[in-house]
């Protein structure tokens, strides 16, 4: 089975009917930490994409208080290659990318780390130099793939990231999610107000004078 037949294998288990009050509480999460999922925002389905891979990646189920992957990784219906490449998945790197060569194996750095990988089955329309991206990279069979979920950022909000992301090393910080979802909100607020300039939205967002 290739790469992404074991994505949807794991998103067939735990997208479902079976699943609906789970989804619909996690949703309600996603947006009490600054998502958004309403069908009437830019970016629409992006948003979607993010979430549905956070809820299987990130978010622990309620009643057993553990991912939908870790769960998945422990089934006793997989075979130990499945199993090895399902724990392998465990591993994951969630952070924000930017593009530094588009081909057939794309080159990333990741901004707070200032890793570089080299990622594996990236259609050539997906990605191209100079993008920056939130994304979840995956190790499978010794290769970098990216779980299939981005939220762009428009060049405008670029040197942004890239100024707090510096700050964050400076300062040792290890936990980067919460600065994601602040891009992430950023990005969603300037899509509403795209005539007002980024700057002066981000300010207003950090004084507290915008939500």
């Amino acid at each position: 089975m290739e790469f992404q037949g074991y994505i949807e294998r794991l998103k067939t288990a735990f997208i479902s009917d079976m699943y609906a009050d789970e989804i619909k509480k996690a949703k309600q999460e996603f947006i009490a930490h600054g998502g958004e999922l309403g069908s009437e925002i830019d970016g629409y389905e992006e948003a979607l994409d993010i979430f549905f891979d956070w809820y299987l990646f990130e978010r622990p189920q309620l009643r057993e208080g553990l991912t939908p992957l870790i769960l998945f990784s422990r089934s006793n219906d997989l075979s130990d290659e499945d199993r090895k490449i399902y724990s392998d998945f465990l591993g994951y790197t969630y952070s924000i990318f930017i593009i530094r060569k588009s081909a057939s194996n794309v080159k990333v750095m990741d901004i707070f780390s200032k890793k570089k990988y080299l990622v594996a089955g990236v259609p050539a329309a997906v990605l191209e130099k100079g993008d920056m991206a939130e994304a979840r990279l995956l190790l499978f069979r010794g290769e970098y793939r990216f779980s299939g979920a981005f939220c762009f950022y428009p060049e405008s909000i670029h040197s942004i990231i890239k100024t707090e992301a510096a700050q964050a090393r400076k300062t040792g910080a290890e936990n980067f999610l919460p600065l994601i979802r602040k891009f992430r909100r950023l990005k969603t607020v300037w899509s509403r107000c795209s005539r007002m300039d980024v700057k002066k939205i981000y300010t207003l967002m950090e004084e507290g004078r915008l939500a």
